[in-house]
């Protein structure tokens, strides 16, 4: 047992533990992504650009949730300032596949499965790339190469068409498998096993 740790409580780096801990994030992102889909319907009963506020109304609860998951992994805060300078390059290629649905979302009233659907896309998205990122200690701007590469299998686990695009959430098995199957991860290995792991999914 290392020091600091309790009796029966999980090693660090145990495979129980890293389990324990990719699945507080299926958590925290499931309670966002509940929220977020009610705020995301409410908008779509007026149509128009009301669910466009919403979602710049809910940056601060993504911040939040970020940094929910960077306690999980022991890591520090980063600012809403911060935040949103790595979303912005970032957030395009995370939704691009889904605008077609937020663009009918944006009619009233048959708008709001749409943006149901929209919401929680995103924040299941996001919850699995903050996830990734926390348990690798990626910390903001560090490293754009692993930051795409890792979007982009965010992307190709977690399909418009599968399960996070519904009104089920995802299976939590596989949501909780992908993250912790990076912790404790250097950079380097993270991105060797990322960059595998997209040319077998698109069959390279």
């Amino acid at each position: 047992m290392s020091a600091g740790s309790t009796p029966g409580s999980p090693e660090p780096g145990t495979d129980h533990a890293k389990h324990e801990r990719a699945a507080r994030v299926y958590e925290k992102t499931r309670n966002l992504a509940n929220g977020n889909a009610v705020a995301q319907g409410a908008s779509g009963v007026f149509g128009g650009g009301v669910n466009l506020l919403v979602d710049a109304a809910a940056i601060p609860f993504y911040v939040d949730l970020w940094n929910d998951v960077r306690r999980v992994y022991g890591r520090g805060e980063i600012t809403l300032h911060a935040a949103q300078e790595y979303l912005r390059p970032n957030m395009a290629f995370l939704v691009q596949d889904l605008v077609w649905d937020k663009a009918i979302g944006s009619i009233p009233i048959i708008g709001i499965p749409f943006n149901i659907a929209f919401g929680k896309a995103l924040t299941w998205r996001l919850g699995a790339w903050f996830g990734m990122l926390a348990a690798l200690g990626a910390d903001t701007g560090g490293d754009a190469e692993l930051a795409q590469s890792t979007l982009a299998l965010v992307k190709l686990v977690f399909p418009a068409d599968g399960g996070v695009f519904s009104w089920s959430d995802p299976d939590k098995e596989v949501f909780v498998a992908f993250i912790a199957s990076v912790d404790g991860l250097t950079e380097d290995e993270a991105r060797r096993r990322t960059e595998a792991a997209l040319r077998a999914l698109r069959g390279d």
